[in-house]
């Protein structure tokens, strides 16, 4: 199955995997920060910002996993 996430998104919880080897994200935790891998930034290189809704197959910098 293919991850609904950006590949350059990452948060604390993201460097963590299930036993599949799918990335751990929580949409709904209030605490997440997310940055892109590509700006080091919260956001994109659309100058959009990243977090777990926005960062989907729709925008132009997205990078399937």
């Amino acid at each position: 199955m293919a991850s609904p996430f950006c590949a350059l998104l990452r948060t604390k919880t993201a460097y963590y995997r299930t036993p599949d080897g799918e990335r751990i994200f929580k949409p709904d935790e209030s605490t997440a920060c997310y940055t892109c891998l590509k700006t080091q930034r919260p956001v994109g290189p659309d100058g959009r910002p990243v977090d777990a809704q926005a960062c989907g197959a729709d925008r132009g910098c997205f990078e399937q996993e």
